[in-house]
């Protein structure tokens, strides 16, 4: 391993209780593995609901994988009272607990910040609902398709025939985690710096919202008049054997669009002089460039395009990504061994040294719980009983 693998870990020595479930505050927690933090997965005798979602086996499904590498897992049934209790037990040696359930929901498990700080004074708790702890819709069941619809994403992103369609990956969720998983590492900074913690409360719905910012300031600006098109040409194209996406940000890379597909007319067009008027015109320039674009090759119109300044790109599928020359050349997705799945694709962790190759894979249901129990110092009698009377699952 390269030395330099090991130097960038600023939460060694940080230990998180990552008792949520899905995509948002696994995939928050798994940024801080990737800090080098220790992240504990903690799940009820079901497991994580995102073990089943999309493609599953052997109890782990893309989604669990790709947001629980390199944590160790514990399976504890919190609805026994001494399920509370080796929760409890494991808060006392931890910085950080992470959890995403229903608002309430964390103080009937007597879990509630106060109980935490009392347990473990400057503990950092970060919760993640779907539409806050407070307020008319605290209570709601959020999902990532639901608020992909309740906060404008599915409308901008809507078909040309103007059917609203949300984006096809869990993109809110994805947001959440990000937001989650900055706010997170705020507050460790504070902690270490202070000694105080505090309760992040972060939802689903102000995730997405904050992520749409610009179009949300540019749709207040308009009126609630949407502007299918900030720049003119910018869309998706046919060629004779592919798609590829061109967007002009400035009118110098129209005129340069104009020469690379030998239209020079186009550039002295009154009709298409600047971004304003070509937005009027919006429909024509399209229509023009899609009679243009399906006569070459896809590698072609992209080779013609680059040298002319224009920005231009392939509509890759993800099988292409993982061919394309730049992905391969800055290795960008290794194959990982995973017991379930085999070799994987997974994408390296952007601006950190550990990788999913350094770490350990994503375990199994309850995979840790005994070692787990035994560093919380819990007797080897008392884990029998545990394990006889079901407050806790060991993987077999």
């Amino acid at each position: 391993m390269n030395e330099s693998v090991t130097q960038f870990k600023p939460f060694s020595g940080v230990r998180v209780l990552d008792m949520s479930q899905g995509l948002a505050g696994p995939y928050a927690a798994q940024m801080l593995v990737m800090m080098g933090a220790e992240v504990l997965k903690v799940e009820p005798p079901q497991g994580d609901w995102g073990r089943v979602m999309g493609v599953a086996r052997e109890g782990h499904s893309s989604l669990s994988v790709s947001a629980n590498w390199g944590k160790r897992a514990i399976c504890v049934d919190a609805r026994k009272a001494e399920g509370k209790d080796i929760l409890k037990q494991l808060v006392r040696d931890s910085d950080v607990v992470l959890e995403s359930f229903r608002p309430g929901v964390l103080a009937k498990m007597d879990m509630s910040y106060p109980v935490l700080e009392s347990v473990r004074p400057g503990i950092i708790l970060g919760s993640i609902s779907g539409f806050g702890s407070t307020g008319p819709h605290a209570k709601r069941p959020g999902s990532d398709s639901i608020l992909q619809g309740s906060t404008g994403m599915a409308v901008m992103n809507e078909t040309e025939d103007g059917v609203p369609k949300r984006v096809g990956m869990l993109a809110v969720d994805m947001i959440a985690g990000l937001y989650a998983g900055f706010a997170l590492s705020a507050a460790i900074h504070e902690q270490k710096a202070t000694g105080l913690g505090r309760h992040l409360d972060l939802s689903l719905l102000g995730s997405a919202a904050a992520f749409q910012a610009m179009p949300l300031i540019e749709s207040h600006l308009q009126g609630g008049v949407r502007n299918k098109h900030v720049t003119v040409p910018s869309g998706n194209f046919a060629t004779s054997d592919g798609m590829i996406s061109v967007v002009c940000l400035r009118n110098e890379m129209f005129v340069a669009l104009a020469q690379a597909v030998e239209r020079p007319e186009w550039a002295t067009d009154p009709r298409f002089a600047d971004n304003e008027s070509r937005q009027i015109h919006a429909e024509e320039v399209h229509r023009m460039l899609a009679e243009v674009f399906v006569q070459r090759t896809r590698a072609d119109w992209i080779e013609r395009l680059n040298k002319a300044g224009v920005l231009c790109g392939p509509l890759n599928s993800y099988q292409e990504l993982q061919q394309d020359p730049q992905v391969r050349f800055l290795d960008l997705m290794p194959m990982v061994a995973h017991g379930a799945f085999g070799n994987i694709p997974m994408p390296r962790f952007p601006g950190a040294d550990l990788q999913a190759e350094d770490l350990s894979t994503a375990p199994d249901l309850g995979q840790h719980t005994c070692e787990l129990l035994r560093e919380a110092g819990y007797s080897q009698s008392e884990i029998d009983t545990f394990l006889t009377s079901d407050v806790c699952i060991q993987a077999r």
